[in-house]
């Protein structure tokens, strides 16, 4: 390599194709391109040029200036709407496409979450030809376009009202877009259709981890879709505030609800057999629980199924897999309780002879303390814990922060396959 090296500046929209890396110039050489950190451009093949084309980098034709211009322009009415929907289209299919080859689930799911989105989309396409204000508003559900942060995290019993200037019958149209946080909801209840063995808090894991897309899901669109969505439909594919488990309960069963109250469906209950072993495995807890967590079952008369009429009154009752996991924890402080009184078993049967050790489960069962930031915890920090970090979590804050929110690239992976949408197509 001679001491001598001529960068040249990447052109407008180009980057190196190393992830992360934000060099602006590169040079070539032995007919190969490298970017000034040395990282090698894949796809990049040296031709001889004339001449008259040397050093021609940087000049702009009138059919590139007017194509960069269309494709900046932002879309208003209906067309912004129906980019909106292929934008969430794309999210969507990104995270089923995530389930199948990643985790591992069947392929039907794809099938499945594609009925019920399609089902979804009918009602969406109705309300949007419909011009007529709020309407009744009676028996509808209000689905609004605005950011998890900025909705209600109770009990989740409908949309929160938006304080905008526009007016209100564009107001209402917009209200009865899908939210965000319905992509998980929908991937979830495919699940529960297919009858895996899958909580929503294992959804909601992975969605904290930013395994699932969801934390900054506008980052999988690509830039020439993104950059022509208006403002609110911008950030209604954003979050404000960090996923809580009491909101994505709450989008779930409101979706059980609307697809009762639109079409009829009534979702089967959850696989409790295989949910009540599996959540006994990864507590650590004895065998002997499972058989005591299904008498409780059998005397309450739970069938964990979600409730088909969505009311305050339900709560955390109306979620069924937190009766799961009460049970679970009554039958094991029953059958092993935490205190150091002694009691006789009636019989050497009996499974209270077998005592546990909550102390040494304790520190089994305890997560083992890591130098940097735990996955998930990046977005919960606030400016007076930036100040109690060490040098290892900083770099991995700012680690996530660039690669969170700074590079704002296309999508470099095997999900970007944009004629695999078909699978959502619009309905009739």
């Amino acid at each position: 390599m001679s001491s001598h090296v001529e960068y040249q500046k990447f052109r407008r929209g180009e980057s190196c194709t190393e992830e992360g890396c934000r060099a602006r110039k590169f040079y070539i050489e032995d007919g190969k391109k490298f970017c000034q950190r040395g990282h090698e451009q894949a796809g990049f093949t040296q031709t001889q040029q004339d001449e008259d084309d040397w050093n021609a980098q940087g000049k702009k034709t009138r059919k590139v200036r007017e194509q960069r211009e269309r494709i900046e322009t932002v879309l208003s009415g209906s067309e912004a709407r129906e980019l909106f929907l292929e934008c969430y289209q794309l999210i969507l299919w990104k995270q089923c496409h995530w389930l199948v080859n990643v985790k591992g689930f069947p392929q039907e799911l794809e099938t499945v979450v594609r009925d019920l989105w399609g089902l979804r989309m009918g009602i969406i396409q109705k309300v949007g030809d419909e011009r007529d204000g709020y309407g009744s508003g009676t028996g509808t559900m209000m689905f609004t376009s605005a950011s998890e942060g900025e909705s209600l995290d109770s009990d989740a019993t409908g949309g929160k009202s938006l304080g905008s200037r526009r007016s209100r019958k564009s107001v209402a149209a917009e209200e009865r877009l899908p939210r965000l946080i319905e992509t998980l909801g929908l991937c979830y209840l495919g699940t529960l259709l297919l009858r895996l063995p899958t909580s929503l808090g294992e959804f909601y894991k992975w969605a904290a981890h930013e395994e699932l897309v969801y934390t900054r899901a506008i980052k999988e669109v690509p830039k020439e879709m993104r950059s022509k969505l208006p403002g609110h439909f911008y950030s209604a594919l954003e979050i404000r505030a960090p996923l809580k488990g009491g909101t994505l309960y709450g989008a779930a069963l409101d979706l059980v609800e609307f697809y009762n109250l639109h079409f009829e469906m009534v979702f089967p209950p959850l696989n409790y057999p295989l949910l009540i072993f599996k959540h006994i495995r990864d507590l650590g807890l004895p065998v002997e629980i499972y058989p005591a967590v299904r008498r409780l079952a059998t005397l309450l008369e739970l069938d964990f199924s979600f409730p088909i009429l969505h009311k305050k009154t339900y709560r955390v009752s109306g979620y069924p897999e937190i009766q799961l996991m009460s049970l679970i924890v009554i039958a094991t402080k029953l059958s092993h309780p935490f205190d150091d009184i002694e009691r006789v078993p009636y019989s050497e049967t009996d499974p209270t002879t077998v005592k546990v050790d909550w102390a040494k489960w304790r520190k089994i069962m305890a997560e083992a303390p890591t130098k940097g930031l735990k996955r998930g915890e990046e977005i919960k920090v606030t400016d007076a814990d930036v100040m109690k970090m060490s040098g290892k979590q900083m770099d991995d804050y700012l680690d996530w922060y660039q690669r969170t929110w700074i590079d704002d690239r296309n999508p470099k992976s095997m999900f970007l396959d944009i004629p695999k949408l078909n699978w959502i197509a619009k309905c009739p």
